[in-house]
């Protein structure tokens, strides 16, 4: 006969009661529906209501049913926590909502109390933030790339692109003189009447359904450069593998800078790249040695803010070291 210790005998039946304890399919639970449902906002198309959090045993989520005839509520979303927010409603129409909750048995509680609200039109939608304009020049064409953050506005409607070459213009939004875009994704590509090493400045407003505007973001701006020209190596050239090294390229009027890159491939496989300041126009390789009589691909790209996204780009050169 087996004795087991008092200690190990509590743990045993402290391990089962926890176990019993997990809720499964075939638990009869005591449904509890949700109450106190109440609106805690609308206005500008959207709602946001709330209720008091279900903690009985085997609770799993909520069911929320609104629409808008009082008397035949559609099932329209599941929730995990004891609120539920929705845009993009009608300002004219009366919303009703109503909230079950769900338990692990499948088990749905019965309603709670039904709350109403219409989302009518309060405010002009807020100004777009994070604006960022990027002058390019490559292989795939001259344009600006104007990008911006998300408004959170539950009617936003879309967005106006305006542009012009001083940073304190005003919008035209009468005769939209200086409007060059309206859309509803927060990226803008720019390829229309730009010229080479002119600054372009851009705001961006916001509208909602019925077209009341925000008041426009902060200013950004870029130009775009002309791309650089490769002096030497040319094209091709077999240079002897003794002595220096040396890149040479035209400037581009505007360029803060520059980044040389020597690469393994036409497209691909960098092995070296440098930056170099405005008001220089030649480079000493510096890198790991090359291999002699194996093709190096070189290049150069010009920007006017940030080095990691330059504004234009070079054709690209190739070489070999020869002994």
């Amino acid at each position: 006969m087996t004795i087991l210790s008092a200690s190990v005998l509590l743990l045993m039946i402290s391990g089962c009661r926890n176990l019993s304890s997990i809720p499964t399919a075939e638990d009869n639970f005591i449904v509890v529906p949700p109450i106190n449902l109440q609106v805690i906002t609308a206005h500008d198309a959207s709602i946001l209501i709330q209720w008091d959090y279900v903690g009985a045993v085997g609770f799993s989520y909520y069911n929320v049913y609104y629409g808008t005839n009082k008397s035949h509520l559609n099932l329209e979303s599941q929730s995990y926590t004891n609120s539920f927010y929705v845009d993009s409603l009608s300002y004219d129409s009366t919303y009703y909502f109503q909230v079950t909750a769900v338990y692990a048995n499948g088990d749905e509680s019965g309603p709670s109390n039904i709350v109403s609200a219409k989302p009518i039109n309060y405010f002009t939608p807020q100004p777009p933030v994070g604006l960022v304009v990027q002058g390019h020049n490559d292989n795939s064409g001259k344009y600006m790339t104007v990008v911006w953050s998300a408004n959170t506005d539950g009617d936003l409607a879309g967005y106006e692109v305006y542009r012009d070459t001083t940073s304190t213009f005003q919008p035209d939004t009468m005769s939209f003189t200086n409007l060059v875009a309206t859309q509803k994704t927060v990226i803008f590509k720019d390829t229309t009447g730009l010229v080479l090493g002119k600054e372009y400045y851009y705001k961006i407003i916001a509208f909602d359904f019925v077209h009341w505007r925000s008041t426009p973001s902060s200013p950004d701006s870029d130009m775009i450069l002309a791309r650089p020209t490769l002096v030497s190596p040319s094209n091709g050239a077999a240079i002897t593998g003794l002595g220096i090294l040396l890149f040479k390229y035209n400037e581009v009027p505007g360029a803060s800078g520059y980044i040389v890159y020597v690469s393994s491939s036409a497209t691909v496989g960098d092995v070296f790249s440098a930056t170099v300041p405005a008001g220089q126009d030649s480079l000493i390789y510096t890198g790991s040695s090359l291999n002699s009589n194996q093709q190096y691909f070189w290049h150069v790209a010009a920007y006017t803010q940030d080095p990691n996204t330059p504004n234009s780009v070079s054709d690209v050169y190739s070489f070999i070291l020869t002994q």
